[in-house]
């Protein structure tokens, strides 16, 4: 009896395979208005589980990086400094919804942001 079921097991683990990927994608350099661009880069992880016939992908945003943004004058760098930690937050909580809480006295920031953030989800969904 105990050897049939270590038989079963065995099969079953057999039957199943998972591939994960992990990729960046960025979105386009999105306007700040007067006050310059802001890229947003995301590091998606993408697992494709297949068990019997059934396959299942899953995508997790597990990274947010901003390689460009404002950040030519004192005043700039300090408002991002405060703006971009809290954007990369409501970004790995939300996940691939790209309606996230704006951030008071960085508006600007907030919306180029936003802008970018959503292409970049859009590529993301793609791979």
């Amino acid at each position: 009896m105990l050897a049939a079921t270590t038989a079963a097991a065995t099969v079953a683990t057999a039957a199943r395979s998972t591939v994960t990927v992990t990729k960046k994608v960025a979105g386009p350099q999105a306007v700040a208005d007067r006050w310059g661009y802001v890229e947003v880069t995301l590091v998606v992880r993408k697992t494709t589980t297949t068990i019997g016939g059934k396959t299942r992908v899953t995508r997790k945003i597990t990274g947010v990086n901003v390689p460009i943004y404002p950040n030519h004058t004192d005043r700039s760098v300090f408002i991002n400094s405060q703006a971009l930690p809290w954007l990369k937050q409501e970004v790995l909580q939300a996940q691939f919804n790209p309606n996230i809480q704006m951030v008071g006295g960085a508006t600007a920031t907030s919306y180029a942001f936003e802008q970018s953030l959503q292409a970049a989800i859009l590529d993301a969904k793609k791979i």
